[in-house]
């Protein structure tokens, strides 16, 4: 399969500014600092100090808070995508494989201890983080996912839908599971994401 890497999908805009050591040391640290005390309590001189690097370089990795934030949990995006596509490798239906990627993305975002820690405690903060700030991460997880479509097209094995429309609704399904825990899928229970995908979103993609 022609299935984009993560690498060639960054190549395309979704960087996390980590591609120095002392960037990949700040998110390090602003990471844990997040999970520790949430977004209100830390500052970017605690992330400096955290990190051992100076409060100039985290401002010239990342500009400012805001977008220190959004780089953290894009990177968090980025490792759960990497994990995802070696788990699904292996499948051989298409459609089985998109459709697992779904059900590991949501199961994975809900365990993920940040957006855990965002949403239980201080989620008038995090909110625009996974709303209206969300823009680069779903470019990311958008990208990705029509790629593997679109492939699986090419091969004549899933239905004529339009490849950047099914991700979207994908990505649309994820972030109101992430977001309103309370239904009749649980987003914490992968055989209820699995039912609920295979009733709903396969026929979509089917041929």
């Amino acid at each position: 399969m022609n299935i984009p890497s993560l690498t060639e999908l960054l190549a395309k805009g979704a960087d996390t500014g980590a591609s120095t050591q002392a960037g990949e040391r700040i998110l390090d640290a602003a990471l844990s600092l997040f999970v520790e005390f949430g977004l209100r309590r830390n500052t970017m001189d605690d992330v400096a100090q955290r990190a051992g690097v100076g409060r100039a370089t985290v401002y010239r990795h990342f500009g400012d808070k805001d977008r220190l934030v959004q780089a953290v949990i894009l990177r968090e995006i980025q490792r759960n995508l990497l994990i995802i596509e070696e788990r699904v490798r292996k499948i051989a239906s298409p459609v089985d494989a998109l459709l697992e990627a779904f059900v590991l993305s949501v199961s994975m975002a809900h365990d993920n201890a940040l957006l855990k820690r965002l949403l239980t405690s201080e989620p008038e903060t995090s909110l625009p983080y996974l709303t209206v700030h969300y823009g680069q991460t779903m470019d990311l997880s958008r990208l990705y996912l029509a790629a593997r479509i679109r492939d699986a097209q090419k091969a004549d094995a899933m239905g004529p839908i339009d490849a950047d429309a099914g991700a979207e609704i994908m990505l649309r399904l994820l972030q109101s599971l992430l977001l309103t825990p309370a239904g009749g899928v649980q987003a914490s229970d992968r055989d209820s994401l699995r039912t609920f995908a295979d009733q709903c979103l396969r026929p979509l993609f089917s041929r």
